[in-house]
């Protein structure tokens, strides 16, 4: 999650990611599961989100957690109409849901996916969070509003909670231990900062791939700067190569920076941009995920993943929340996490986290698992900041294509100066040449997705530069969508992508 605090004129990042077990060990995952990280208990890593929460209230915020969590936990329990983008999540993995008892329980009660309108109640997770708002009021009625905090921690991570996570762990032959839960803190700092169209892009850093937002950008704008024209009647071709230029490098230098050294400063430099941007050709796509960029002291061999032709659909776990006040203070959050690819804890209504899916096997990646090391999550909300000092805020779900959707936005309104709001609804492309984040990274060698919004000449034209085209429905709860606010000279906006049936709500606030 990013906060900018307009009174300071400075962006954080919370960097709310669990870390891989003490125990974890690259040899098992080799050796057992042939390089592969397998769906179940042994992805889990630390379970971040609470204490992350906890850590924006503590210290970026004024009220109690109890205040912020009691309605989450009246509608766990009272119930709440199920929405389209509910009923078509636990329709698209009602098989998965079928593995494990407790998740067929919770997201397909009467043994078949949530209807739409259906009241949907999640009794367990009510009671989890009435235990923490309960060591939440108990501790503030006696010591004050930090004691509180202080006690949500320990009950999740070194309570009651903890106690039933672990010996769930222990049941389902887990690797992670008591230890690790109570080690678990979250970092607070400076947001990954890079300069754009004369502002400032600020995003999550080289631990997620958020930093490719600030990369796509700065290769388009130096495009742009060289080549204007181009630019104007090739928008989908250039961005898709500026995209695979900046995921290539994520492949080659992205990863946990406290287990992983690499040429950050140099990546985010507009000098480094104007190189990858004249590798771009503008006759001819590139198949193959190009090779990442050259830095001295930092070889890096280009990195293919499992390259496949079969389909590919996306995990339904990311949700965002951004606002921006009548101070200028502004939130972006992307929490994300799945409920269909380990066991939900019995008696506390949720998945542990299973973002170790974001990690590889291979020691040569930057990405690769290991003791105390963050997975590199694909989750990337984003602050942008204009040369008037106007603000952007943002993020959506889509995994990998939630990045794309983003830059896409972005270019249609710095570039060619389209509204926020039509920028969120002009039809996009995505490239799937590069290895996903997730497991099992598949690739598909000069595969592109389009909305069925671009034109047939549009398309054909792709395929004559050497894109392999798909076209699919832009409406569907598969398709990436996102949630943006605007600020400046005393406006304030916010958009909800069209794309979704029910999953981006605006609320527009007066004061």
């Amino acid at each position: 999650m990013l906060i900018h605090l307009a009174e300071r004129n400075q962006t954080y990042s919370i960097e709310g990611a669990g870390r891989w077990p003490i125990a974890t060990k690259r040899a098992l995952f080799k050796e057992k599961y042939r390089g592969r990280i397998p769906q179940g208990i042994l992805r889990t890593v630390t379970p971040a989100s609470p204490d992350a929460w906890v850590t924006a209230l503590e210290k970026f915020g004024s009220m109690s957690f109890s205040e912020l969590a009691e309605p989450a936990r009246v509608l766990a329990r009272n119930g709440f109409p199920a929405h389209q983008d509910l009923m078509d999540c636990t329709t698209q993995f009602d098989r998965y849901y079928r593995r494990y008892e407790e998740n067929k329980k919770i997201w397909l009660p009467n043994d078949q996916p949530v209807q739409l309108g259906q009241n949907f109640i999640q009794s367990d997770l009510a009671n989890t969070l009435g235990a923490m708002i309960d060591a939440d009021r108990k501790a503030t009625s006696k010591k004050g509003r930090s004691a509180g905090l202080n006690a949500v921690r320990d009950i999740f991570y070194r309570g009651e909670i903890a106690d039933e996570m672990i010996r769930h762990i222990v049941d389902q032959g887990g690797l992670m231990t008591h230890a690790d839960l109570a080690l678990h803190t979250t970092p607070v700092v400076p947001a990954t900062s890079a300069s754009v169209f004369g502002g400032f892009a600020y995003t999550c850093g080289f631990w997620s791939q958020g930093p490719v937002l600030s990369q796509s950008l700065q290769i388009l704008e130096q495009f742009f700067l060289m080549n204007p024209l181009e630019l104007k009647t090739s928008q989908h071709h250039v961005f898709l190569e500026a995209i695979k230029l900046a995921m290539a490098d994520r492949e080659a230098f992205y990863g946990d920076p406290d287990f992983v050294t690499a040429p950050y400063d140099p990546l985010l430099s507009p000098a480094y941009a104007a190189e990858r941007a004249g590798q771009i050709c503008v006759d001819k796509a590139t198949d193959l995920p190009p090779p990442p960029g050259k830095f001295s002291g930092y070889e890096k061999q280009n990195y293919n993943a499992n390259e496949s032709n079969s389909a590919w659909a996306a995990s339904l776990d990311t949700s965002v929340a951004a606002v921006i006040d009548k101070h200028g203070n502004i939130f972006a959050s992307t929490p994300s996490d799945s409920s269909f690819d380990a066991p939900a804890v019995p008696n506390l209504g949720f998945v542990m986290s299973t973002r170790g899916g974001q990690s590889y096997v291979a020691a040569d990646h930057p990405a690769c698992l290991g003791a105390g090391k963050r997975p590199r999550v694909s989750a990337c909300p984003f602050i942008f900041r204009n040369c008037d000092g106007h603000f952007i805020a943002g993020g959506g779900p889509g995994a990998d294509l939630q990045l794309q959707t983003t830059v896409q936005i972005l270019m249609n309104h710095l570039i060619f100066d389209q509204p926020l709001s039509e920028a969120v609804k002009a039809p996009r492309a995505f490239a799937h040449s590069i290895p996903a984040s997730s497991e099992p990274h598949l690739s598909f060698a000069g595969k592109i997705v389009i909305e069925d919004d671009i034109p047939k000449s549009v398309a054909a034209k792709l395929e004559e530069r050497g894109h392999k085209v798909t076209r699919e429905t832009s409406k569907s709860i598969n398709r990436p969508s996102v949630c943006i606010v605007k600020a400046g000279g005393g406006q304030y906006e916010a958009i909800g992508d069209p794309r979704r049936d029910s999953g981006q709500k605006v609320k527009n606030v007066s004061h």
